[in-house]
């Protein structure tokens, strides 16, 4: 519990020290930044969503995550297709954050991309079945965990809670 805590912190203290992309390349630099015991890298991949004015509290996030690194283009394919795939249930996107990286400590996963939205729990549902059906990124949603967590996962939730995770075959 004190992870997801933790990580919830991290992915928000991300959002709004670095923003949300400006449409860039992938090719800035990463920034590095020290969150509690975590050392927390923000790798412009190019989201392209600019940051609303204000984020409602009660805003759902959803993420694109991995334990070990895609490839920015993977992620980056990834995040396109999340917000595809959240533009064609019309589903209003608040933010969106850069590539987070770990670098090191306790904060999990290591890599994420944090959309805030503008959902209920009801409607979240009815979008995890929707993403249980469709690829992302040229991959299949698959039924059970993959080993090692597969290439990514998508997981959503609402403050320190997940609701739902869609696993991806390798």
């Amino acid at each position: 519990m004190r992870i997801l805590l933790v990580l919830t912190f991290v992915v928000a203290f991300a959002a709004a020290s670095y923003g949300c992309g400006k449409g860039k390349s992938g090719s800035g630099a990463p920034q590095t930044k020290k969150v509690g015991d975590c050392e927390i890298e923000t790798i412009t991949i190019g989201t392209g969503i600019a940051a609303a004015q204000e984020v409602p509290a009660d805003a759902m996030w959803i993420r694109v995550n991995a334990l070990n690194s895609a490839g920015n283009e993977l992620f980056k394919k990834a995040a396109d297709d999340l917000k595809a795939a959240l533009d064609a249930r019309g589903v209003p996107i608040y933010s969106c954050t850069e590539l987070t990286h770990v670098k090191s400590g306790p904060c999990w996963p290591a890599y994420s991309i944090e959309f805030r939205i503008k959902l209920t729990e009801e409607a979240a549902g009815h979008f995890h079945r929707f993403l249980q059906q469709m690829g992302i990124a040229n991959k299949r949603p698959v039924a059970e965990r993959p080993d090692n967590y597969g290439p990514f996962f998508i997981s959503c939730g609402m403050g320190s809670s997940d609701l739902w995770t869609v696993w991806y075959e390798k």
